[in-house]
């Protein structure tokens, strides 16, 4: 019974850490995501804060409609991360739910392991000592 048991547990725990396995890469890539544009955001920025003033009079009508682009371009970055944000949370809390759930089994399968291991010990020390006493008994006439 004991160790159909402990067979249960292990076959339930690789499929557990698969499933959250699974999960994990997508989101890593989410994550992965995330920071890419958060990266483009910060650059665009950056390059507004630096080349977004007039130069000469020349670029004067130009530099308005930059700054226009840029600034669309990154509402449009906040909008796709606002957009991605709520799956990533999600993803996040499915994620540590089923680490949870993973350690839970793992911790259950070591314990019927070991409450397995003490059980074949008894016996072999109940055995040991039956086999301790045969042989006293043996010796003394």
């Amino acid at each position: 019974m004991m160790i159909k048991r402990i067979k249960t547990l292990t076959i339930l725990e690789r499929l557990r850490r698969h499933e959250m396995l699974a999960d994990a890469h997508e989101l890593a890539t989410i994550r992965s995501h995330v920071a890419q544009l958060n990266d483009t955001r910060n650059r665009m920025l950056d390059a507004l804060k630096h080349e977004g003033h007039l130069v000469s009079l020349e670029a004067a009508p130009y530099v308005g409609a930059y700054i226009r682009a840029v600034r669309n371009e990154v509402a449009q970055i906040d909008k796709a991360l606002a957009q991605i944000m709520p799956r990533l949370e999600a993803l996040e809390t499915v994620v540590a739910d089923k680490f949870r759930n993973i350690k839970t089994i793992s911790l259950a399968r070591e314990r019927a392991e070991k409450h397995q291991q003490h059980i074949k010990d008894k016996k072999e020390t109940v055995e040991n000592d039956i086999l301790s006493l045969m042989r006293h008994v043996r010796k003394t006439p």
